[in-house]
């Protein structure tokens, strides 16, 4: 019979250091310059006063907003599971593997961190057929 288990933690802890340089220094800089101030609306169909452009003006910012919501809510979740993942790590080295306390623990920190992301998930998403995210006003 073994004397426990033995988890190798290195790639919890790379995921857990890496996820975070990669999202700011690709996706998130990459958002930044990409973004654009939506407060006073698009400029796509000013001039125009078809009904038809302006119902396409007023979906295209919506399709923005979204998209700039959808981004913003998986930087967060990145962030909340390379967290986590660090979590768990340190939690596993703690651990003896016999340990059934330190086992829920890791299971509560992983439900805790996936039920986090999804809520953040379902707050961003404005879809309302979709996650149960808030609905469009």
């Amino acid at each position: 019979m073994a004397d426990g288990v033995r988890v190798e933690t290195d790639g919890l802890h790379k995921f857990s250091n890496q996820v975070p340089t990669d999202t700011s220094t690709t996706l998130a800089s990459g958002y930044s310059r990409a973004s654009v101030d939506l407060s006073t609306g698009v400029a796509f169909g000013a001039n125009n006063a078809s009904g038809g452009v302006a119902a396409a003006k007023q979906r295209y910012q919506q399709s923005l907003k979204a998209s700039t919501q959808n981004i913003e809510a998986y930087l967060e979740a990145a962030e909340i599971l390379a967290a986590a993942a660090g979590k768990v790590a340190e939690a596993l080295e703690k651990s003896d593997g016999r340990s059934a306390q330190s086992a829920s623990q890791v299971n509560a920190l992983m439900e805790q961190a996936v039920a986090e992301a999804q809520a953040r998930r379902a707050r961003a998403d404005g879809h309302p057929s979709t996650r149960g995210g808030a609905q469009p006003r």
